[in-house]
């Protein structure tokens, strides 16, 4: 791995500092199974509480969605946006720390982009080279359909490669296709880059499943979040580029070769990670985001 990329990967964001816990951190397991199992074990994801009940999760896993206390949000995300407000979170419903099988009670009610942030924050911690990325899974084994998701890479030094591995909870780091979550085969997951430049060149043969009526607008929500996350900037899901307000229709067709562009440098984004950085200077409005009513301006990840 190249040192800069390396040394880039270990750095943290407002979202994955550690900050008064990384000592705690340092006390989990250091193999990535085990670090990923116990992610697994600390959440739900919303989607369990307005589904039909799984006995099978709930008699192996969780306990009774039931007990889950009604005064709870059933969707926790804007109040755990960061790693320490999670680790926070967790430690505040059972002071124990990371438990195994963890009582559904007492888990932080969390999704997938809030599960890839809590995994980077401990691998880089830890000294594992880690990164989020925002696409789009197949959560089956077939490829029928491939889901707006969030997963992690993490750097494998005996491998010498980046690993795919999935977080979030939906697998409950079983094998049950026959690999594991915390090292995925590579055609689980389109990347943001890919499901733009396909749809754009009508070339893409994956069925996307995104909320948006548009799906390329859908997908451009994910380009960015993915365009931020390879800065190591992790941004929450209601955050976007200023100038897209009004939606991606409201686009010239010269701002759209311009995401083609950004598109083509997220496919290798290693290899042009100088360029990715060079855009903070060179096209500012892609850092210049809005929450609702309110804009940010990220001038300060390095």
């Amino acid at each position: 791995m190249n040192e800069k990329i390396y040394h880039r990967y270990l750095e943290t964001s407002i979202y994955t500092y550690a900050g008064k816990y990384k000592e705690f951190i340092l006390s989990l397991p250091d193999d990535v199974p085990s670090i990923g199992m116990l992610v697994c074990d600390q959440i739900t994801h919303p989607s369990m509480y307005f589904t039909e009940p799984s006995p099978y999760l709930e008699d192996t896993y969780y306990g009774k969605f039931a007990s889950y206390p009604k005064h709870r949000f059933k969707n926790e995300d804007e109040l755990y946006i960061t790693a320490v407000s999670m680790i926070a979170g967790i430690l505040r419903l059972d002071e124990t720390g990371f438990t195994r099988n963890r009582d559904v009670t007492k888990r932080i009610t969390v999704s997938c982009r809030q599960a890839s942030v809590l995994f980077s924050a401990i691998l880089k911690a830890k000294g594992i080279p880690c990164r989020s990325r925002a696409g789009f899974m197949d959560f089956g084994d077939t490829g029928d359909s491939y889901m707006e998701h969030w997963v992690n890479e993490y750097w494998d030094f005996d491998k010498n490669r980046w690993v795919l591995a999935d977080v979030d909870g939906y697998y409950e780091y079983e094998q049950r296709f026959g690999y594991s979550q915390f090292d995925l085969p590579r055609r689980k997951f389109v990347t943001a880059s890919e499901a733009w430049l396909g749809l754009r060149t009508n070339t893409l043969d994956k069925k996307l499943d995104v909320f948006s009526p548009n799906p390329l607008e859908g997908v451009c929500e994910y380009l960015f979040m993915d365009f931020h996350a390879l800065l190591n900037n992790e941004i929450f899901y209601s955050y976007q580029p200023s100038y897209l307000r009004d939606g991606i229709q409201s686009l010239s067709e010269s701002e759209l070769r311009e995401l083609d562009d950004l598109a083509a440098l997220l496919a290798e984004p290693d290899k042009n990670m100088e360029q990715l950085e060079d855009l903070r200077t060179t096209n500012e409005k892609l850092f210049v985001l809005t929450n609702n009513t309110q804009n940010i301006y990220y001038d300060t990840f390095k």
